[in-house]
């Protein structure tokens, strides 16, 4: 059971435009705007995107007003993503 859900956290954070999402919420909280800006995509991808990563309890969301704001839920998450970048420029 264990591997299932590291299996599921490592496909969440397998996709590219996840995985950019997660990187522009390092810098913290966005709303939505701010993260179609940044990433340069369609506002419909970008709100899938968020779907599944809220899905898979990586990231958390709050309203303000008319905006959504997206934070990492837990920023121990960067680490995952630092040690991916170093592993990848070691072995790729």
């Amino acid at each position: 059971m264990a591997i299932d859900k590291q299996l599921r956290l490592l496909k969440c954070v397998a996709d590219e435009t996840r995985f950019q999402i997660l990187m522009t919420l390092e810098g913290g909280e966005r709303c939505v705007c701010e993260i179609i800006e940044e990433l340069g995509e369609e506002q419909s991808l970008i709100s899938h995107h968020l779907r599944a990563l809220r899905k898979c309890g990586l990231i958390r969301r709050r309203r303000e007003g008319k905006k959504i704001m997206y934070r990492l839920a837990d920023p121990s998450i960067l680490g995952l993503l630092t040690n991916v970048e170093k592993l990848a420029s070691k072995f790729c």
